[in-house]
């Protein structure tokens, strides 16, 4: 990636503008961006601060593609089926984010499939029969994730994040940027402008999330969440960056203007120590997720994974102030995802989205206790083995580069051991994590460990791959066997032990993520009030069997409204925040027969029914029992 600093954000306000989107083209292949597929001996994709293919989850296995679910598994209480509405494309994983305005939903695409073919905007005058009447326009490798609407002086406006789903590495095909949409007449929507945030010069991943609010003074600000933006626009010392969060003044959307930007790294009393220490658990990264703005536009909730909530005073955009931010006990797993607030801004809702129901207990006889391990995006999770264990002799065969994955042309490198029937330990460099992990099944090696090379360090990268791997000559290999990055140290003690070294992974169950209630009546001392979560949540005997995390918390007076993938739709009773206690619940019942086991994106309550984006159905109408 070529890193082109920007000197003021002058630049970007003057570089933000492209016109309105032309004939769209077909998405490219199905790369899988769970992680850095490179192992980039130049360093190209490699920042110092140690982010390699950050700002998408690690732990997708789970997501999409499931089964139909079992009678006994949908069911329901106080919660009916009002309609149902199967969208394109049908159990493929791709449904997002749903919003509602007047007498319209909206459902977003995610990047698993990356049809491209835009929001679609769905009619639901008739609860019971939701029909969809358009879509926005098609961006070729593009996800149309999250979206809200508002009423803007004389128009009616849907503003869209647009993001680079990775599968096309030509320039330009994917966009990262905000989209602006008229929707004043929803059967034929209009794009008015599209605010790039690649004019930042990176190959930026996109809006992944975004909020819509209006100031005390009248102005129309989009929050922008941009993962990784700040990482990936700083200088060697994590500085002079732009921040994960942009604030864009959308008031005259034909013409959007930035009007400031935050991130934790150029904050003084943050920085660099900080943006390092607080990663932990099995998916330990710092970055934006999503923000949400207060009542009255005065305050932005910045959902910053292991960083916790941060708490901004937005009052005056170009200038952000820090208040306070809420944060997680050593040993927690993190990752919070995404907020909201509640009781006039005193009590937050936290969501902690954890992908990973499982920490690694990676153990050697070369060291005593245990280190750090992250498994690979692309290969078979060690949790669903019947032991949940990866163990056996390992053996230092050296990079295990394939002959042409350097370069055209360029040789094998030898293998200093034969790996048949026991563990490779592979050193990173020179050519793609999944070339050197499909090279050692290729040889018979039970599994792969990758140890991180002198550029990297201690750094753990999370490796990403095609699935199945391509290889340079052609062929194409489907990985059977678990492969993990480990630090340097960690590698080198293996690698210059006494043999016969032995090693084992063990997964180990700690839960799904759940949610977590605050008293943020002073923001700067935010107080943790309780913690909700359902039975499954922290169930093994089901944990491998769909995702039970939450997700999306949404709060109307004392009820919260969360969705939770394989748990469906949940309604909480909050009037007492520290006891917080189930009402309602939907899992499927109703749902149509060829509808997938319930995958919940998310619920928003609206004009006094339920939206509930399904991740493979498309959308589901509730409405209360009566």
């Amino acid at each position: 990636m070529k890193r082109k600093m920007l000197t003021s954000l002058a630049t970007l306000i003057a570089a933000s503008m492209i016109v309105a989107p032309g004939a769209p083209a077909d998405p490219g292949s199905a790369l899988d961006p769970g992680g850095a597929v490179t192992d980039d001996p130049a360093g190209e994709h490699h920042h110092g601060l140690g982010f390699d293919g950050s700002g998408f989850s690690t732990v997708e296995p789970f997501l999409g593609g499931q089964p139909a679910g079992k009678p006994g598994s949908r069911r329901s209480r106080d919660l009916r089926l009002e309609g149902a509405l199967k969208l394109d494309p049908f159990n493929a994983g791709v449904h997002g984010d749903v919003a509602a305005f007047k007498k319209l939903a909206f459902v977003g695409k995610w990047r698993e499939a990356c049809p491209g073919t835009g929001v679609d905007i769905v009619d639901i005058s008739r609860p019971s029969s939701p029909v969809k009447i358009a879509d926005t326009a098609d961006y070729a490798d593009t996800s149309m994730e999250d979206m809200q609407a508002m009423r803007i002086g004389s128009r009616d406006v849907l503003a869209i994040g647009l993001q680079d789903c990775g599968n096309n590495l030509t320039p330009g095909v994917g966009k990262s940027a905000l989209e602006l949409v008229d929707i004043t007449n929803p059967r034929a929507p209009r794009t008015l402008s599209l605010f790039d945030v690649d004019a930042l010069g990176v190959d930026a991943t996109g809006v992944h999330e975004l909020d819509l609010t209006t100031t005390p003074n009248g102005r129309v600000l989009a929050l922008l969440a941009v993962p990784d933006l700040e990482a990936r626009t700083s200088d060697d010392a994590g500085l002079n960056g732009s921040g994960d969060l942009l604030i864009v003044d959308i008031t005259n959307p034909v013409a959007p203007v930035a009007v400031g930007e935050w991130g934790v790294l150029d904050h003084p009393a943050l920085g660099v120590p900080f943006y390092l220490d607080v990663r932990q658990g099995a998916d330990a990264r710092t970055y934006l997720h999503s923000v949400r703005a207060n009542a009255d536009g005065t305050r932005a909730y910045l959902s910053y994974w292991d960083a916790g909530v941060l708490t901004l005073d937005i009052s005056d955009p170009a200038s952000p102030v820090l208040l306070g931010r809420t944060a997680f006990a050593p040993g927690e797993e993190g990752n919070a995802h995404s907020v909201d607030e509640g009781r006039g801004g005193s009590i937050l809702a936290q969501a902690d989205e954890d992908y990973t129901p499982f920490h690694s207990e990676f153990r050697s006889s070369a060291f005593a206790g245990t280190r750090p391990a992250i498994e690979a995006a692309f290969t078979p999770l060690i949790a669903e083995r019947p032991s949940r264990e990866l163990a056996g002799e390992v053996v230092h065969v050296g990079r295990g580069c394939p002959a042409n994955s350097i370069a055209a042309g360029s040789p094998q490198d030898p293998y200093l051991a034969d790996p048949a029937g026991r563990i490779a330990l592979v050193e990173r460099g020179g050519c793609r994590f999944d070339h050197k992990v499909a090279r050692a099944q290729l040889a018979g090696a039970t599994g792969v460990i990758v140890f991180n090379n002198a550029d990297g360090g201690e750094a753990l990268v999370l490796m990403g791959g095609t699935i199945p791997v391509s290889m340079p000559d052609g062929s194409s290999v489907s990985i059977t066997i678990a492969a993990i990055f480990v630090q340097r140290s960690t590698g080198l003690l293996l690698r210059d032990a006494t043999p016969p070294v032995t090693a084992s992974v063990k997964e180990v169950f700690d839960g799904w993520g759940y949610l977590r209630l605050y008293d943020i009546s002073d923001p700067a001392n935010p107080v943790a009030l309780s913690t909700f979560a359902t039975a499954n949540t922290n169930n093994e005997a089901v944990a491998t069997e769909g995702t039970w995390s939450v997700h999306n918390p949404e709060i109307v007076g004392s009820r919260l409204y969360a969705s939770w993938y394989s748990d469906g739709v949940r309604v909480i009773d909050i009037s007492n925040p520290r006891a917080p206690r189930e009402t309602a619940f939907w899992t499927g019942a109703g749902a149509p027969s060829d509808a997938p086991a319930v995958n919940i994106w998310s619920v928003v309550p609206h004009k006094g029914l339920l939206l509930a984006s399904d991740r493979n159905f498309g959308l589901y109408v509730l409405k209360k029992s009566p």
